[in-house]
């Protein structure tokens, strides 16, 4: 059996639940709803059973997804760090967006995480995930949508996507709001890139956690997750990732990851984080100069690289099955 050292087990766990979730499991209660049989399997399933087992911050077995029947596992890359010390309280990068024909069965996705891990159950996880996505069984469409999502235990009754349920609370004349399509995106396979900066800090004085978004241009706020809304993120991150997942029906091939290009070698341009930069608990950013752990579920399918003066390209083609 594959065996990965905790750190990396974790961040597993971490695309694995947010895999499940754009996978039509929902992360919280809705009045009157019945949970369809799809929930009733992921609230049954071997994954939950296993996570429901979690303790002191033990990871001893990968997660192989199981939340729904008709979805294979996700394909993903990313690079994470981890401080039970000092903590983390924001990230802040540069990366490019990308518009792909996609169908219903296939998402892509490029995404910050931001999470504590608790008392180490599974229920105490707190997590943020910021980032852009393209997913055409949540939204009917195929274009790119700028999206933000959390939970404070685990993803087991609470948290959801953008604002579909009470948490993220929007400023008025933000430029953008989750959920919403990114209409320029970067030329595939041309040589003309769009990007979008994000960050995504805690703030000094009210400890809510902010997001920032800036198209081609330096971000300004779109909104916040009060700090109120977690129990553990209220006080800081022990872990920040960020990277990129993909993800098919069964026997389905996976749609591009980034720009559709491998970073390594490759033919066309892969996408890239560019002035990737952690943030400290007085809101001072600093470069990430050196590398990070990373996880890469298929080199062949998709990669990511070594972190390089603060810059790492990542991404794939696709066409993997299962």
């Amino acid at each position: 059996m594959l065996r990965l050292s905790p750190l990396r087990l974790t961040i597993v766990l971490y695309f694995f639940l947010h895999a499940l979730q754009s996978g039509g499991v929902p992360l919280y209660p809705v009045d009157g709803e019945v949970i369809d049989s799809q929930g009733n399997y992921f609230v049954h399933s071997p994954a939950k059973q296993y996570l429901a087992g979690l303790k002191s911050n033990s990871i001893e077995a990968i997660v192989s997804g199981q939340g729904s029947s008709s979805w294979a596992e996700a394909y993903f890359v990313g690079h994470q760090a981890a401080s039970i010390g000092t903590g983390y309280y924001g990230i802040h990068s540069t990366m490019d967006v990308y518009g792909h024909k996609l169908k219903v069965g296939q998402w892509s996705s490029t995404t910050f995480w931001i999470f504590h891990d608790g008392d180490g159950n599974k229920s105490s996880c707190n997590t943020i995930q910021v980032g852009w996505h393209i997913n055409p069984d949540r939204y009917g469409d195929s274009h790119t949508h700028f999206y933000t999502l959390w939970t404070r235990d685990g993803y087991e009754t609470t948290g959801c996507f953008n604002m579909d349920c009470p948490g993220f609370i929007r400023v008025d004349g933000a430029v953008i709001a989750p959920g919403d399509a990114i209409h320029h995106v970067s030329d595939v396979p041309g040589v003309h890139a769009q990007n979008i900066t994000l960050r995504v800090n805690k703030d000094k004085k009210t400890g809510d956690w902010w997001v920032y978004y800036g198209f081609n241009n330096i971000p300004t706020g779109v909104g916040y997750f009060p700090k109120s809304l977690f129990s553990y993120l209220a006080q800081k991150a022990t872990r920040v990732a960020f990277g990129a997942f993909v993800r098919s029906k069964r026997s389905n091939p996976t749609p591009p990851m980034g720009s559709g290009a491998l970073p390594n070698g490759g033919m066309g341009r892969p996408a890239s984080f560019t002035d990737l930069r952690f943030i400290d608990h007085e809101g001072n950013s600093r470069p990430i100069m050196a590398d990070l752990p990373k996880t890469v579920t298929d080199e062949k399918c998709h990669s990511i690289t070594p972190i390089d003066h603060a810059e790492c390209f990542y991404g794939g083609p696709g066409g993997c099955i299962r």
